[in-house]
């Protein structure tokens, strides 16, 4: 299989990555059989990012068998509601991208050429599930991963009930909503647990454990300004310094929590020094940030079925997000305000909201931002000191990112 972007001679003409990443995901090509022709720069681009997902997806094949395992040992408990409650934590550690994992890998093959790195990479993800359970019940949403949350899927298992039915609602919601919490905290301990009894002989381990916790902290920090702000802009006024606190928490929930932590852990596993480490952070940073702009724009623009998750979810929960914030100092704040949180919000009405954010100049300032956050990360990554090949799988990363769709 020869892949061009113009070459009559290659099997198939790709124009660029984002039509690469469409056509791979589509087709389902053997990663053994493609190769490139020409020396374009989106050729380039295409190679770079196949080299990528040649790498994550053999390490996301050796961590779903490694998670199997490790989700038979979660739910070794005699007890039935425990036994009930595991079953659910375990089933929701699939379907996960394993993309944090994949960086965990990438940033321990900077230093080390074996694949030690997977028990953090299993931490990582099933700490994933952990705080998105927690996610849910704060955002109180009812799809996660293409399935129902934690406390939708516990609902309907207790679905009526044989006694007391005047009351049964409200307690049921309780309950489900108890159990998930619960079943997030024990999560937490699980990823926890995974590392310190497979490195209680690493002499990184103590590193590996302070930026885990850190990791940790900046990402709760990040969820409790995205709760508060919302309810403070809705009841007191908006902030001055909206956009502020809005990239505050694009930092502090996707980039350190899904970009950075996951490489600098995977990094200092594999032995990384301090002045290695803040490189790769400065490195990384702008990448996690332009990701979620992207993420935002596709929960308005995007369809479910690419998100994973109900569609326009963010406006139903007031989320403040860039184009939010970016729309309030234009013409077309009043028409939004009319909507936005608007709790029924019906189709007609969200596709009004998708026409504000377009009319007012959002769309384009965030598309705008985004893309000058992309590039220069990518030219932080081109100056780290990391071994060309591994550089290579980096950048096809970042490129994965730019263009990714669900």
């Amino acid at each position: 299989m020869v892949v061009s972007d113009s070459d009559k001679n290659a099997d198939v003409i790709l124009k660029n990555s984002e039509e690469f990443l469409e056509w791979f995901f589509k087709e389902k090509p053997s990663l053994k059989e493609i190769s490139f022709l020409g020396e374009s720069k989106d050729v380039k681009k295409m190679e770079t990012m196949y080299e990528f997902l040649k790498y994550y997806f053999t390490v996301k094949e050796n961590c779903e068998k490694k998670m199997n395992e490790y989700n038979n040992l979660f739910v070794l408990d005699d007890n039935k509601f425990l036994k009930e409650a595991l079953e659910l934590f375990a089933s929701s550690n699939s379907g996960g991208k394993y993309l944090r994992a994949t960086l965990a890998g990438l940033g321990y093959n900077c230093f080390k050429d074996d694949d030690k790195y997977i028990p953090l990479a299993i931490a990582l993800e099933v700490f994933q599930t952990s705080i998105l359970i927690h996610d849910d019940i704060i955002d109180m949403a009812t799809l996660r991963r293409g399935m129902d949350t934690i406390p939708i899927r516990y609902e309907k298992i207790y679905e009526s009930p044989i006694k007391n039915r005047e009351t049964f609602l409200d307690k049921r919601k309780q309950m489900s909503s108890s159990m998930a919490l619960c079943l997030g905290d024990i999560g937490f301990y699980f990823a926890n647990q995974i590392m310190v009894k497979n490195y209680f002989d690493n002499p990184n381990l103590s590193r590996v454990l302070e930026y885990y916790n850190d990791m940790a902290i900046k990402t709760c920090k990040g969820e409790m300004i995205d709760v508060m702000l919302p309810f403070y802009e809705e009841f007191y006024g908006v902030e001055d310094d909206l956009e502020d606190h809005i990239t505050e928490i694009y930092k502090l929930k996707t980039a350190w929590y899904s970009v950075i932590s996951p490489f600098v852990l995977g990094a200092l596993l594999g032995g990384a020094r301090d002045e290695e480490v803040h490189k790769f952070e400065d490195a990384l940073i702008n990448l996690g940030v332009s990701f979620q702009i992207k993420d935002d724009l596709l929960n308005i623009f995007g369809s479910e079925k690419e998100m994973g998750k109900a569609s326009f979810s963010d406006v139903k929960e007031f989320k403040q997000t860039l184009l939010y914030s970016y729309t309030l100092n234009t013409k077309y704040k009043d028409d939004l305000l009319k909507l936005y949180g608007k709790d029924n919000l019906s189709e007609k009405e969200f596709n009004k909201i998708k026409v504000i954010f377009e009319k007012s100049g959002a769309k384009e300032y965030c598309l705008t931002k985004m893309d000058k956050l992309f590039k220069e990360s990518f030219e932080e990554i081109l100056d780290l000191k990391i071994s060309s090949n591994n550089k290579k799988l980096l950048l096809g990363f970042a490129e994965f990112l730019r263009v990714l769709k669900k």
